[in-house]
């Protein structure tokens, strides 16, 4: 009872701090998805990779050579998120699977079950797409990039453009968009 009291005052006071954050950085993206939002049919299913933003030009590496991707993210057991990758790098179809889970006291984080990268959710409203989800990553390595999905493959310039000015508004300056040259791997293609 005591624990549950400290974590929900320890919510608030974070609600608050995130709040005041807002006000000083007007660009902060509001707060992201608690995992009993994200976790709901609506987000379930496939989203194309569009575009990613990092804080250091080394992390677009791999993006770089990613000519498309796609995620299909499931509801698996026990209250986990199955997310399964397909990417075309060069000539190559991969396919790559992990497995998220959450801690109630922890929403909205969203942990990969070998503890190297934990994720936040946040809605496409943010940059006025109502098919598209921003998921931010931070890895072992404390690596992090914020990533634009959407329902389609191709979206609308004007949304690729305000996820890049809202990403550089947080000092996300370095970009990458997806080339889409190749055309896209299927789930059951990816090796």
């Amino acid at each position: 009872m005591l624990m549950s009291t400290l974590w929900g005052a320890f919510g608030s006071l974070v609600g608050l701090f995130y709040a005041g954050m807002q006000v000083m950085v007007p660009c902060l993206p509001p707060a992201p998805l608690s995992a009993s939002v994200f976790t709901t049919d609506e987000y379930m299913g496939s989203w194309h990779f569009v575009a990613a933003a990092v804080w250091d030009e080394d992390d677009l590496k791999s993006f770089k050579t990613t000519d498309n991707s796609m995620l299909h993210i499931q509801k698996g057991a026990n209250d986990t998120l199955t997310v399964t990758e397909s990417s075309r790098v060069g000539d190559q179809c991969q396919k790559n699977t992990w497995t998220y889970f959450t801690m109630p006291l922890m929403d909205p984080l969203l942990f990969r079950t070998d503890y190297d990268t934990l994720a936040l959710v946040w809605d496409g409203k943010f940059i006025n797409c109502s098919s598209c989800i921003i998921i931010l990553f931070v890895d072992e390595d404390e690596k992090t990039s914020a990533m634009l999905f959407a329902r389609s493959e191709k979206i609308p310039d004007e949304v690729i453009q305000e996820f890049k000015s809202k990403m550089e508004c947080v000092y996300m300056e370095d970009f990458v968009q997806a080339p889409l040259q190749k055309g896209s791997c299927k789930l059951d293609e990816a090796a």
